[in-house]
């Protein structure tokens, strides 16, 4: 494969890789949904209203999408009744009343807003949602593509201001302590993201970064040089008693830098002999379930008699 004309970024490697051990995959799939875009995933509840979070929050979603609304309850018929005499009008038809967890998602929103204050972070329309590029050290031949919710950023912790990258995660329960999504005990979390992030924001090609370059300040360049940038999972919850929120900081050092090298290097190995078997199908139910391909010959079907 020509890994300049397809980067390799974190996510490429979540669908291959957990915590560096490969994971059971279609790679059809992989071709069709990701290389080729042939095919689009389906959006679970979580990254819908992960993706909502985001929009409300920053102003817009990764790759630029913008998540406007959530599902809403349906209508009465008082309501739909009353949107016939307002389309009529020419007024602003009603909406159905929100859900629980949209209700509360809105309400983390607004406590997003005012803790960016206090924490001294800055959001503008240059720093949120940005793409960049950085060429892998061990084969200039393969470019590296990360996508930053915010960066850069300064954030008041421990009363030190320092230069941040900081990503914004929406999840049912914050403690949750299981699953690939485990908040509540970070350290299983496969971290492969922050390590991506800290490897490009040290390593980012100039010409590649045009638009990087305009907002990366002289202090922002020190703080990165001298390794005082922090990479910070920002965790909001939106069910349980209490709304809370906390930092996960993943700290860059020379092991996470091998970890990183390795999982690029058996991502790209599983790439490549995907490419020369011709992206083989990997029949199996739990995989199937949920793949968009619905023609596919060798999806395995669940009959019920």
């Amino acid at each position: 494969m020509d890994y300049i004309k397809f980067p390799i970024s974190q996510s490429i490697i979540k669908k291959l890789l957990h915590n560096g051990e490969e994971r059971d995959t279609c790679m059809r799939r992989v071709y069709l949904t990701t290389i080729t875009k042939l095919i689009k995933e389906e959006t679970s509840r979580p990254m819908l209203y992960g993706k909502y979070f985001e929009t409300q929050a920053l102003g817009k979603s990764a790759k630029g999408d913008k998540q406007k609304d959530l599902p809403r309850k349906k209508l009465t018929i008082k309501m739909e009744q009353e949107n016939a005499v307002r389309k009529d009008e020419g007024r602003p038809l009603l909406e159905g009343e929100r859900y629980l967890d949209h209700i509360r998602t809105d309400d983390q929103v607004e406590r997003f807003k005012a803790l960016v204050k206090n924490k001294q972070i800055i959001i503008t329309n240059e720093n949120v949602q940005v793409t960049a590029y950085a060429y892998w050290e061990k084969d200039k031949n393969v470019l590296l593509k990360g996508e930053f919710d915010v960066f850069p950023t300064t954030v008041l912790l421990d009363d030190e201001l320092e230069a941040a990258i900081i990503d914004l995660k929406l999840t049912a329960d914050i403690h949750n302590d299981y699953g690939e999504f485990c908040y509540g005990k970070p350290e299983y979390l496969d971290l492969i993201q922050a390590k991506m992030y800290h490897y490009i924001v040290r390593n980012l090609d100039h010409e590649l970064n045009p638009q990087i370059n305009a907002i990366i300040t002289d202090s922002i360049k020190n703080l990165i040089d001298n390794n005082r940038i922090r990479f910070l999972l920002w965790i909001f919850n939106y069910k349980g008693q209490v709304l809370e929120d906390k930092f996960i900081q993943v700290k860059w050092d020379a092991t996470k830098k091998a970890e990183l090298d390795e999982s690029i290097r058996k991502t790209i190995s599983i790439l490549d002999i995907a490419e020369t078997e011709d992206w083989p199908t990997n029949p199996m139910y739990d995989l199937c379930k949920k793949c968009p391909w619905k023609d596919c010959p060798d999806k395995i079907k669940i009959e019920t008699i």
